[in-house]
């Protein structure tokens, strides 16, 4: 009997790159078409023998019939000979009726018939592309983000990644860096030499300090990827009776909350997915109803209204950003620096500020652009005179749940406020791995300690201790290197040859 066995652990032998690999490539369920990828030295000879056409060999896409041991099957077949394919290798890919049961026999057939094929193990495509020198590891990473994305956010993110977008700045920054180094160790190994000229204090100090600030300028504008995976909470907080329970059903579009004139309805957080636009795309968000604030705990409190205001903290607690309801004649309170916050709540820099109820002002009363408003508070945070009414809240949105006002201002606020905390993606900075963020800190920690090492005075004509600077340096590369691939002291060495005429 035939041992099929699946990676595990030294390159050919450890990854059994010998071997053909199979495996269904299309989602599991009914389809109406799905894919079988093959891929492997001698799949093309797989192929030939399955569909008995000799000029299947070539790149393409056939129509063709397939003959198994339990029938014919009309089938589409793209071939990709290697080195020109995904993985590298010889591959094709068959696209038959979407059957599962047809399906598992078809890839049951491929596996019986041919000794040098087995199933492929998770991810095993793409680590035969890398290890083939298709794709780089940061790459691979973004086929795995792909995958597993389930927001825009998290799309966008995957898309960076799958482009090497990091890559290709890691790459550059490391060329720069292995130029330097190599002027470096030049000036240790080959002093003897009259046309080895090692590098100065000033341009290695300047190149490092370049090589520092757009390191920096990268984590500081970063998003860390781990953010995109939780959709973030939209939480609805106010005073009971402030409208939020109505705001979230006409969010919804559907009736999620209960509704009365009774205050205090609400004693429980209620969760439910929302899509707010931003740049670019939509985002998924978590919109969260949370109990009205009935003021302080006190053993006055009913159990129930004691859990609903625990309930509210916690929401609160967990907030990517807080919605602050006001219904049309609610009180207000305004805190240090001017900030609007509803009467025994604590202002956070990450909310917005909503009214409610809007139908019960006067037409005259709303204003035209329901958005951001200026003039209820003056600069030092005092009430201006005359400002009566909610609708000249600084920072205010008007909404109406029962006339449907505002309701689109108030998404796309929502959606703005998230994009400006980075949540949504849609900025300048890179959403990054953990990963990706310990090499790049690491990385700027041996560029400092190369920093301290060169030189006391940049006016020196040599460096200090260029050995130290030399092995910080190599540090860095070696962190670089886990994300744009690895340089090897020979690469370093290789320079120094290209560059200078050493050993004539």
């Amino acid at each position: 009997m035939k041992n099929k066995t699946t990676p595990t652990g030294n390159q050919n032998d450890q990854w059994q790159l010998n071997d053909v690999i199979v495996a269904v490539s299309s989602p599991v369920g009914q389809s109406t078409r799905a894919v079988i990828r093959v891929s492997g030295n001698g799949a093309l000879e797989i192929l030939r023998k399955t569909e008995r056409v000799s000029a299947i060999h070539r790149r393409g896409i056939f129509f063709t019939t397939l003959f198994f041991a339990f029938g014919e099957l009309p089938a589409l077949v793209i071939v990709m000979p290697g080195p020109n394919s995904y993985t590298g290798e010889d591959s094709f890919e068959l696209l038959v009726p979407g059957n599962p049961h047809l399906v598992q026999m078809i890839v049951s057939e491929i596996v019986r018939a041919n000794n040098n094929v087995r199933r492929a193990g998770p991810g095993e495509y793409s680590l035969r592309a890398f290890l083939s020198g298709k794709l780089t590891l940061e790459q691979v990473e973004g086929v795995a983000a792909t995958i597993s994305a389930r927001t825009d956010a998290e799309l966008r993110a995957a898309e960076q990644l799958r482009k090497g977008t990091l890559g290709h700045i890691a790459a550059r920054l490391l060329e720069a860096l292995a130029d330097m180094l190599a002027l470096v160790e030049a000036g240790i190994d080959f002093t003897d030499q009259e046309d080895v000229v090692a590098i100065s204090p000033a341009v290695l100090c300047a190149g490092l300090r370049a090589a520092l600030h757009e390191m920096r300028n990268i984590l500081n504008a970063s998003i860390p990827m781990e953010h995109l995976e939780c959709a973030p909470w939209v939480v609805l907080t106010g005073n009971t009776n402030a409208g939020k329970s109505a705001l979230m059903n006409a969010l919804l579009q559907q009736d999620r909350a209960v509704v009365t004139n009774q205050a205090g309805t609400t004693r429980d957080a209620l969760v439910e997915p929302w899509v707010v636009p931003v740049a670019g795309g939509n985002l998924e968000v978590l919109l969260v109803d949370s109990p009205g604030f009935i003021g302080d705990f006190t053993s006055e409190l009913l159990l129930l209204d004691q859990l609903g205001q625990e309930a509210r903290a916690k929401a609160i607690e967990h907030a990517t950003l807080i919605v602050r309801c006001h219904a049309v004649g609610a009180p207000v309170v305004v805190k240090e620096g001017g900030a609007t916050v509803t009467a025994g709540e604590t202002a956070a820099a990450n909310e917005i500020i909503v009214v409610t109820k809007c139908d019960l002002l006067d037409a005259a009363q709303v204003p035209s652009e329901p958005s951001v408003l200026d003039h209820f508070y003056d600069s030092a945070g005092a009430r201006r005179s005359g400002a009566t009414h909610m609708n000249h809240a600084a920072g205010v949105i008007y909404t109406s749940a029962k006339n449907k006002i505002g309701l689109k201002e108030f998404a796309h606020a929502v959606g703005a406020a998230l994009s400006g905390s980075g949540i949504s993606n849609t900025g300048q900075g890179m959403a990054l791995a953990q990963r990706h963020r310990a090499l790049l800190a690491a990385c700027v920690i041996d560029l400092q300690q190369a920093l301290a090492a060169a030189v006391a005075d940049e006016s020196c004509r040599h460096l200090r201790t260029p050995e130290l600077v030399a092995s910080a340096m190599h540090s860095a590369l070696e962190n670089l290197g886990g994300i744009a691939g690895r340089m090897t002291p020979d690469d370093i060495l290789g320079r120094i040859f290209s560059r200078f005429c050493v050993g004539k």
